[in-house]
C-alpha cells in the first residue's frame, strides 16, 4: 500500500431495495454530525491498494477498520478443510474490518485498484472516549455488514440457483461503478469463480444459469465480461413461485464451492 494522504471523508453506508432484498430487513444507514465527520476525517488516512492485493488477511492481527472510498473489495473465509466461501463484494461507502478477539474473520482482497480510508483501531477508541455518540455510529456500520452477511447466508441456502444469478445481477446493477444506466450495459468485475464461490455454487452452474436467463431473453450477453440487463423481468424472476424460476440446469449447486485458481 502507498503512503496514506489526508482527504475528506465519504462516510457512509449502502441502502439496499427491499423490493428485491426483502428478507434482509432494512440496511442502517450511518449519519454523523458536520462536527464529527470533522473529527473522524482527522482520523482517517487514505490509501492506494493495487488490484488483487490482499488488504488483510483471515486471522491476522486487527489494527484497522476501512471505508471502500473507490474500487470494489472481495471478503472471503477460508475453511478448515481449505475451502473458500466469498462472503461480499464491498463497493464505495461500504465500510469493512470485522475481527474479534483483535484477529480479523476473513480475508480482505481488492480486486480492482482500489482507495480506501483506514481508521487505526487505537484512534478510533480516543475518538469514542470523546464522543460517545460516535461510537454508535460505527456500530452501525459493523451492523450493516454483518446484515450483509446475512442476506448473503439467505441467497445461497433458500433460493433457486436461477433466483441467487438474477439477484446478483441486479445487485451489481445499483453499483454506479460497473452499470451504465445511459447504456443500460452492465460490466461484471470479479471472475466467474468469485461469482460461483459468493453464490456458493460451481463455475459450470453459474454459466448454465446465465445461459437459461439469456434464453428468456432477461440478460443479453455482449462478451464475458458485459450483458444488457432487463432489470424488470430479472426483479419479476425474484418474486415468481420457485417452480418459475428453477430453469434447467444440470449441473447441482453445492451449498460451499473449492475457490477455482
Amino acid at each position: 500500500m502507498d503512503a496514506p494522504v489526508s482527504r475528506p471523508l465519504p462516510l457512509r453506508a449502502r441502502a439496499e431495495d427491499q423490493r428485491t432484498q426483502p428478507e434482509a430487513g432494512p440496511v442502517p444507514t450511518i449519519v454523523l454530525s458536520p462536527e464529527q465527520r470533522t473529527l473522524v476525517a482527522g482520523i482517517a488516512q487514505s490509501v492506494q491498494v493495487s488490484a488483487k492485493t490482499v488488504i488483510y488477511g483471515q486471522g491476522t492481527h486487527a489494527e484497522m477498520v476501512f471505508l471502500v472510498r473507490k474500487g470494489l473489495v472481495r471478503i472471503t473465509h477460508q475453511l478448515e478443510d481449505g475451502r473458500s466461501q466469498v462472503l461480499a463484494f464491498h463497493w464505495p461507502g461500504d465500510p469493512f474490518g470485522l475481527f474479534e478477539n483483535d484477529a480479523y474473520l476473513n480475508e480482505a482482497t481488492a480486486l480492482t485498484d482500489c482507495e480506501l480510508e483506514r481508521f487505526r483501531l487505537s484512534d478510533l477508541r480516543d475518538l469514542f472516549t470523546k464522543d460517545p455518540q460516535l461510537q454508535s455510529a460505527f456500530l452501525i456500520g459493523a451492523v450493516a455488514e454483518l446484515r450483509m452477511n446475512q442476506r448473503h447466508l439467505l441467497l445461497v441456502t433458500h433460493r433457486p440457483i436461477l433466483k441467487r444469478v438474477a439477484g446478483f445481477v441486479i445487485e451489481c446493477c445499483r453499483q454506479p461503478e460497473c452499470y451504465n444506466a445511459s447504456t443500460g450495459i452492465l460490466t461484471l468485475i470479479m471472475d466467474r469463480s468469485d461469482i460461483a464461490d459468493y453464490l456458493g455454487t460451481t463455475v459450470e452452474t453459474v454459466s448454465r444459469a446465465l445461459g437459461v436467463l439469456e434464453n428468456r431473453k432477461l440478460i443479453m450477453r455482449r462478451d464475458a465480461r458485459h450483458v444488457h440487463p432487463d432489470l424488470t423481468g430479472l426483479k419479476r424472476l425474484l418474486i415468481s413461485p420457485e417452480a418459475e424460476a428453477t430453469g434447467r440446469i444440470d449441473i447441482p449447486s453445492l451449498p460451499l464451492s473449492p475457490r477455482c485458481p
